[in-house]
């Protein structure tokens, strides 16, 4: 048996005990072989029993047996030259990181094989723990040989922090490290990378009607790490002072007042709902993100003009914010650089205009439509033989069309497109014909021929569907008019008729009637419609509005008029089911028009938000 064999029988239940984070065990193992808490206990690894439980992430096995251990033991490293540190990370174990630090500080700094520091592995391999992240951001120093921020590696931690949305880390980096905001690897730096994280901005998200107004109102939250992470570090700081290392004692009020925080913390993060938390995440991270641009921006400032602009022409920030629709990376670049307003994005002298178009960003169209001299200049220009006309004609991408529900409302919006680059187009360049002979028009008609096919059948399911609640309804209603609640009299006359209950049921039945009669109507208009591309910019969408407005009038009034009934005529009998049926047909009012809104508001007949600036 050769030795490595021997190693590997001796120290299995060992490796077995690291691995399950079973300390009893080991406590055993290591009180009959005092040796073992340093040794290598896999072979071919050559790890130790504390990298082992380090890398599943059992934080009280990590604690107990670093007291066994000296500070030299806990800085060996494995054939990947990872220390335990290395391993806490990889597992996000925070717990486990804490302890390792506390015994050996110095393991924040160490690197692999591959020079990466512990902090560097979490923001590539470990960030979905934020709390372990900022610890390690806060222990971190920029020392030799390191240099996690401002080595050779520095650009590598950024691009990580920002391609995983943690910003507020990059954020608390960026501000006392400068060099950081244009750090690059492979000519990739922080401000290209941002351009290419729309959800890192506001604009680059879609946010519902309750959630936009959750995001107005929600506190920022402030900048920092956040109170759980500090609270470690403070006791770390109580434990140095200890053992010596700081003499100056922490006061009573600071003690009162660190007890009051922790307590406000917890009561927060109980009472506040998770989706508003996320929320409140969310617009944090979208100030980062504006304030990280800012920053690289007055950094940018610095250099040459020629500098400047060939930053911009080489990493296409503008054209990956343009193409995505991030109007806060333009806004402030513009803001900053004035003059990038007349230089093209991209190598074929395409400018913002023809970006915005392409990829049909409509904030991106705003936004350079502002700017009137280079509007005029732009558009009017030919791109291989080819207009800005000539973009808005041809399909527009998958990832946007896909934003709205229907082929109905996708025709729509590209009927709205090309109108409004139509207009701010001169009429001479409108009549620019293409290589193969067909006029702009024609190419539209070529491009959006199974667009417009698929919005046809669309329609005429969706009103086939409708009208079928519409005649259910109209029926309904139309029998509940002469069988009145309450019976008639000898002479046919309604026996509750001077009551208020069935004047309001009688007026919800006759606007439930004529509702629902008009929903059939505006239907079966729409199936005799021609669907011609011109109708599905102002005649179909108004009719399909009409139509499902009154069909949900039709059901509202259908449901007040039922309730009247319940409440009102049988109330004797079922008093006690009253709110529960109140309950039931107040869901069933609403269920309906939030499964719409959607519809209600992208079908909409006016011309979209494009056309406002020209």
């Amino acid at each position: 048996m050769n030795i490595a064999t021997f190693l590997e029988d001796h120290y299995h239940p060992l490796y077995l005990a690291a691995l399950e984070g079973n300390w009893e065990v080991a406590k055993k193992f290591l009180e009959d072989d005092l040796d073992a808490a340093v040794a290598k206990i896999t072979p071919m690894t050559s790890m130790t029993a504390l990298q082992v439980a380090a890398g599943e992430g059992h934080g009280e096995f990590v604690e107990k047996i670093t007291q066994l251990m000296t500070t030299e033991a806990i800085l060996q490293r494995d054939l990947t030259g990872c220390t335990a540190l290395h391993h806490a990370a990889l597992a996000g174990s925070l717990r486990a990181a804490v302890a390792l630090v506390n015994k050996c500080p110095a393991l924040t700094n160490v690197l692999d094989l591959e020079g990466r520091t512990p902090l560097l592995v979490t923001a590539k391999l470990g960030f979905e723990n934020r709390d372990l992240l900022w610890y390690l951001t806060l222990k971190t120093t920029d020392e030799q040989p390191s240099c996690p921020f401002t080595g050779p590696l520095a650009a590598e931690l950024v691009l990580m922090l920002a391609a995983s949305g943690c910003l507020d880390v990059l954020l608390y980096l960026v501000q006392r490290y400068e060099g950081l905001t244009t750090a690059n690897m492979n000519r990739l730096s922080l401000l290209p990378s941002l351009a290419m994280t729309p959800s890192s901005f506001l604009s680059g998200i879609r946010l519902g009607c309750w959630e936009r107004l959750v995001y107005s109102l929600v506190p920022r939250k402030s900048n920092g790490p956040p109170y759980s992470v500090t609270c470690i570090v403070d006791r770390q700081v109580e434990g140095s002072q200890q053992n010596g290392m700081i003499t100056q004692p922490i006061s009573n009020q600071a003690t009162v007042l660190r007890w009051l925080q922790s307590l406000l913390f917890s009561a927060s993060r109980r009472i506040t709902p998770t989706c508003v938390e996320r929320i409140q995440d969310a617009k944090h991270k979208h100030q980062c993100a504006v304030e990280l641009v800012k920053r690289v921006c007055v950094k940018i400032g610095e250099r040459e003009p020629i500098a400047r602009a060939e930053f911009f022409l080489t990493t296409k920030v503008i054209y990956e914010a343009g193409s995505s629709g991030i109007i806060e990376i333009l806004k402030t670049c513009y803001r900053f650089f004035p003059d990038l307003v007349w230089l093209p994005v991209t190598n074929d002298e395409q400018f913002l205009i023809h970006i915005a178009i392409r990829y049909r960003q409509e904030k991106t169209f705003n936004l350079f439509c502002e700017t009137k001299s280079r509007n005029k200049i732009a558009s009017s220009g030919l791109i291989n033989s080819e207009t800005i006309l000539h973009l808005a004609a041809k399909l527009a991408p998958y990832s946007q069309l896909s934003t709205l529900s229907g082929a109905a409302l996708q025709m729509q919006r590209e009927i709205q497109w090309f109108k409004a680059v139509e207009k701010m187009l001169h009429p001479y360049l409108s009549n620019v014909w293409e290589k193969d002979g067909k006029t702009v028009r024609e190419l539209f008609t070529i491009e959006h021929k199974e667009l417009a096919e698929a919005g046809e059948k669309w329609m005429k399911d969706t009103s086939n569907s409708c009208m079928i609640v519409s005649t259910l309804i109209a029926t309904f209603v139309f029998a509940a008019a002469f069988t009145v609640p309450g019976g008639l009299d000898g002479e046919g006359i309604p026996n509750f008729l001077w009551t208020n209950a069935f004047m309001v049921f009688a007026i919800s039945d006759a606007a439930s009637l004529f509702s629902s009669l008009t929903s059939l109507l505006m239907f079966l208009s729409i199936l005799k419609a021609r669907f011609a591309e011109e109708d599905f910019l102002m005649s179909l969408p108004r009719k399909l509005v009409v139509g499902l407005s009154s069909l949900f009038f039709a059901i509202a009034t259908l449901h007040y008029a039922e309730q009247e009934i319940e409440m009102d005529f049988y109330s004797n009998w079922f008093a006690h089911f009253f709110p529960c049926f109140y309950v039931c047909v107040t869901s069933a009012s609403i269920v309906y028009p939030n499964g719409q809104i959607n519809i209600w508001i992208h079908f909409s007949p006016s011309e979209p938000l494009v056309i406002h600036c020209l």
